[in-house]
């Protein structure tokens, strides 16, 4: 693999991409703020925006600041279309939504955090701000714990000593001991049940995806408001179908998805 000290790593490529992802954050973006974000020169953040708006990638704004434009969307298109199973997951996730009438999504572990590569909400009002590219903390969410319970201790090890546990509800549980011990028995089980440590009010349901070697890759899952659904409730009126949903995805999800140290 390329190192940032090897003759293979591209450092205006590496750079270019740190700062479309800086942009991709809220708030202004000017010159000043996406070299303090990426830690690059004022003059090198200043080339990069430049070029991107040559491209097409963005755009100055009124303001004296720049943002993306749609053109990027086709950088994220191209991933999700590489393959047959991204439409075929689109599928199974749009049928769990219309069977279960909940939110359903598809995740990924990247870095210390869950990402949303689908998600098809529901028509109830809940997390109307997340979407597909939702980056959440894995050790709070049941689709991040269900990710972390199947990969190596090695892995869960690096996890662990990277990771701030920030307790971010009053259920949020920051014990590396007791969430190692949970991380067991969802193994065991087979599914994650997480309970008001995200949202104080949403339950999550998650379930492993695994590749054709039967390595987990991805995780399903599907948030529930805590006033309609308890763990035995949503045991017996849920989990049947998100299991049937999971093992339609199972064998087909590229390798490619799997978490790395």
């Amino acid at each position: 693999m390329a190192t940032p000290d090897s003759e293979g790593f591209v450092r205006s490529f590496a750079r270019g991409l740190r700062v479309i992802e800086a942009m991709g954050h809220t708030g202004a973006h000017t010159v000043s703020s996406i070299a303090q974000d990426t830690q690059l020169p004022r003059t090198v953040a200043r080339r990069i925006l430049l070029t991107l708006c040559e491209l097409g990638y963005a755009c100055p704004t009124p303001d004296k600041g720049f943002r993306l434009t749609p053109k990027v969307l086709s950088l994220g298109l191209t991933y999700l279309t590489s393959q047959p199973f991204w439409g075929h997951a689109q599928r199974v996730l749009e049928t769990v939504c219309l069977q279960l009438r909940e939110s359903c999504v598809l995740a990924v572990m990247q870095g210390n955090e869950v990402v949303f590569v689908l998600r098809i909400p529901s028509t109830k009002v809940m997390s109307p701000h997340l979407g597909m590219g939702s980056r959440l903390p894995a050790y709070a969410t049941a689709p991040g714990r269900v990710l972390l319970a199947y990969q190596s201790a090695d892995y869960q090890d690096q996890y662990f000593s990277q990771t701030a546990l920030r307790p971010l509800t009053g259920q949020t549980q920051t014990d590396p001991a007791g969430l190692r011990h949970e991380l067991g028995l969802i193994a065991q089980q087979g599914y994650a049940w997480v309970e008001g440590e995200y949202d104080a009010h949403v339950s999550g349901l998650s379930l492993p995806v695994y590749d054709e070697r039967r390595k987990v890759v991805a995780a399903l899952g599907v948030s529930l408001l805590m006033s309609d659904f308890d763990r035995a409730r949503a045991e017996r009126e849920i989990l049947p179908t998100l299991r049937s949903a999971a093992e339609q995805l199972s064998g087909l999800a590229p390798s490619f998805l799997a978490p790395v140290l």
